[in-house]
């Protein structure tokens, strides 16, 4: 009796300690994990241009703070703020939000009070808003799922869902569009 008495405490013992031993390397791995993606560098202020591959100034951003990530070709902005220049289009294009990140050099999220401005002051729509956009620097085209609301010189416009090419100066509302003109 007293060897099966001994050989159960060494059992239980070891099971403690195997256990202990497991908790602290799960521990390990998640401070470890956590260190993958430290951001490469980061920046505050920022100010950058962007060129197609012709040449053309495609884009200026600005934004308040900058993280990148070179390992996942991403870069996370905070109050990002975009100018963009369409090769083929004399309209100008101010883009704001709260949040924003460029992913593979063209990709373009924008996330959280997203303002989209005419720069030129023909344009008929002059502002557009929604909560999350997507912008293809290299096509000029932007992509939306999320409520529109829109402000032009005599009217504003409510939809769901965007898409527009920047190039062609061509801007189509998806769904639910509601309008309510001025008459002068």
């Amino acid at each position: 009796m007293k060897r099966e008495g001994i050989a159960i405490v060494v059992l239980f013992a070891a099971a403690l300690f195997l256990t202990w031993r497991s908790m602290q390397l799960k521990d390990e791995e998640v401070d470890s994990s956590s260190g993958l993606y430290q951001p490469d560098f980061t920046a505050e202020n920022l100010s950058s241009r962007i060129y197609s591959d012709k040449g053309h100034l495609n884009a200026e951003v600005e934004a308040e703070y900058m993280e990148h990530y070179q390992s996942l070709a991403l870069t996370r902005l905070k109050q990002p703020v975009y100018l963009l220049y369409p090769e083929n289009s004399d309209g100008q294009w101010q883009i704001q939000a709260r949040a924003g990140q460029l992913s593979d050099g063209r990709h373009v999220v924008l996330e959280n009070d997203v303002i989209i401005t005419a720069i030129e002051p023909n344009e008929p729509l002059k502002t557009l808003t929604t909560s999350y956009l997507e912008l293809d620097l290299e096509t000029m085209i932007m992509t939306s799922n999320r409520r529109i609301d829109g402000q032009g010189e005599d009217f504003e416009i409510h939809a769901t869902g965007l898409w527009a090419d920047l190039n062609l100066n061509q801007i189509e509302l998806k769904s639910q569009v509601n309008a309510i003109y001025e008459t002068r």
